[in-house]
């Protein structure tokens, strides 16, 4: 199963990745959506870092450890989460447009490794569309939010 989206921002590529990669501005912050980050240990963040992650789903939390798999500054950040039950990869690629655009393309993998998970899997499948637009909608609000916070701030 996969699911892939690109958006266009308007602000420097090196802006973008460096706040996609904030990484201690992540950790141990809970947003409006209840998404939790919390960094497993306190070595430096490289690549084996791994996080524990909770998102509310259907009025449960859902847990998992994701682990950085790729950074390479300032185009691709990746993650990887793996369990007996599945494994997933999420991949973030930037690219710049020009000097004050450039586009995120965002693609999640995930295989089932179990019978329950794929039962779950064909469930999400069925959603498919629906899941595409919500992940388009996010897409967007991150994109204005940048875009926001790079044209009112000096960073």
């Amino acid at each position: 199963m996969q699911f892939k989206h690109s958006q266009d921002i308007n602000a420097p590529v090196d802006y973008v990745f460096k706040r996609m990669t904030d990484f201690p501005r992540f950790e141990g912050q809970t947003g409006k959506d209840r998404i939790s980050f919390k960094r497993i240990g306190r070595a430096p963040i490289r690549i084996g870092t791994r996080w524990d992650i909770s998102v509310p789903y259907k009025g449960r939390n859902r847990k998992f450890t994701a682990e950085l798999s790729q950074l390479i500054a300032p185009r691709v950040v990746s993650y990887r989460s793996t369990s007996p039950k599945y494994q997933a990869a999420l991949s973030l690629t930037f690219t710049p447009l020009g000097a004050g655009s450039c586009r995120m393309d965002m693609l999640l993998v995930a295989q089932s490794r179990s019978f329950s998970t794929g039962m779950v899997f064909k469930t999400i499948r069925l959603a498919r569309k629906r899941i595409n637009r919500n992940i388009r909608t996010r897409m967007e609000v991150l994109a204005q939010k940048l875009e926001d916070r790079y044209h009112n701030t000096d960073d």
